[in-house]
């Protein structure tokens, strides 16, 4: 935070996860949506359970309302835990590939920075990404969409009847992993932090729920294809071969299990890997460990290979990512990082990125400072 009206944030719309950064506060929360509808039963009970600090309850109980002021379009959502709570045969992870024309995505992202304002009115500078391999395509139409003037309305939670108002002045975008970098080499005035990362050969990798994004960099600056790149490969694989597996195990019952990856997410968020089944449960922990240990060698090894005419001079391998921290003992890579606050990398990269933006804007506006 620069001024009381001024948020400068970095966004990471990830298929399983929206995570933001606000230098001043962390907003995380399942990338789950569906319309909201009016609520009678759902008020009864567990209306007086308070988890943690008021935004943490907040986040856990989002009924909003979300305008576009500058379309006057304004729509009903539950989101998060409460989305996958409330109506779990309509939520749905927002999986749209160009996230900046989709209004599911934009209404989460929206919500993120109206939890993370401090107060009624603030005008926004937002960094975010997306895939390595949507990087060229979606650029200039996510930093043109990316703005706007927008209201958010809480409907229930510590906040309830209290509305936001958020302008978005400006949005840069960078591909995903390229945030990473930037909050491990920058600080939001620009100056280097790691000097020994802007020089030679630097790998960051990335594991996220769908892709798992690949970028080198040579000398601080990032290399274009095939040296960066996106793998189809994330937790999503994992969550497929758990289902596989607990399939072939209910086999032989009447109604074998059936299950999906929103599902089995949620089952080891929120359950720890329990799934409640013929009046007990199955501990799927042991299946996924093995999934993870196959994910993490099965993406080490095609970096590896994609690599290959510079595996020898890559002297630091940055792994990012919740998925990234799941997986990181699998990574046979001799020189390999795990970054601090995994999940948060591109978030927080992204947030020094606008404010260092914002920093440019401001010795333009003040030549002589």
């Amino acid at each position: 935070m620069f001024e009381n009206d001024i948020l400068i944030a970095g966004g990471d719309p990830g298929f399983g996860a929206i995570k933001l950064d606000a230098g001043d506060s962390k907003v995380l929360f399942p990338a789950v949506i569906c319309k909201g509808n009016e609520r009678i039963f759902s008020t009864l009970g567990n209306a007086s359970v308070h988890k943690g600090s008021d935004l943490e309850t907040q986040i856990s109980s989002l009924d909003v309302i979300v305008k576009n002021n500058s379309t006057g379009i304004e729509r009903h959502y539950f989101m998060g835990s409460l989305a996958e709570s409330l109506n779990p045969n309509e939520a749905h992870y927002c999986w749209d590939e160009d996230k900046s024309t989709d209004e599911e995505a934009t209404a989460l992202l929206v919500v993120a920075i109206a939890l993370a304002q401090q107060g009624p009115k603030s005008n926004v500078y937002l960094g975010t990404g997306v895939p390595v391999k949507y990087y060229a395509s979606l650029k200039d139409r996510y930093e043109s969409e990316l703005k706007g003037s927008f209201s958010v309305t809480f409907r229930s939670g510590p906040r309830a009847g209290e509305t936001r108002h958020l302008n978005i002045l400006r949005s840069r975008v960078l591909p995903q992993s390229y945030g990473v970098f930037i909050k491990e080499t920058l600080n939001e005035y620009g100056i280097p932090t790691s000097p020994k990362l802007f020089g030679g050969y630097v790998v960051v990798i990335d594991p996220g729920f769908r892709t798992t994004d690949v970028a080198t960099f040579y000398d601080g600056v990032m290399l274009d294809p095939p040296n960066s790149f996106s793998l189809e490969k994330g937790l999503r694989w994992a969550y497929t071969g758990v289902a596989e597996k607990l399939k072939e195990m209910t086999a032989s019952h009447l109604n074998p299990l059936e299950t999906n990856d929103q599902e089995l997410d949620k089952i080891f968020r929120v359950n720890g890997g329990q799934f409640p089944w013929n009046n007990g449960a199955i501990n799927l922990n042991p299946i996924m460990k093995m999934m993870l240990k196959q994910l993490g060698t099965d993406i080490g090894r095609e970096v590896k290979k994609t690599l290959k005419p510079m595996m020898g001079k890559i002297h630091t391998v940055l792994v990012a990512g919740k998925v990234g921290e799941m997986i990181f003992e699998h990574l046979e890579f001799e020189n390999k990082v795990l970054i601090n606050d995994p999940q948060f990398g591109n978030a927080t990269g992204f947030r020094i990125m606008a404010a260092n933006m914002v920093n440019n804007l401001t010795k333009k506006a003040n030549p002589g400072a």
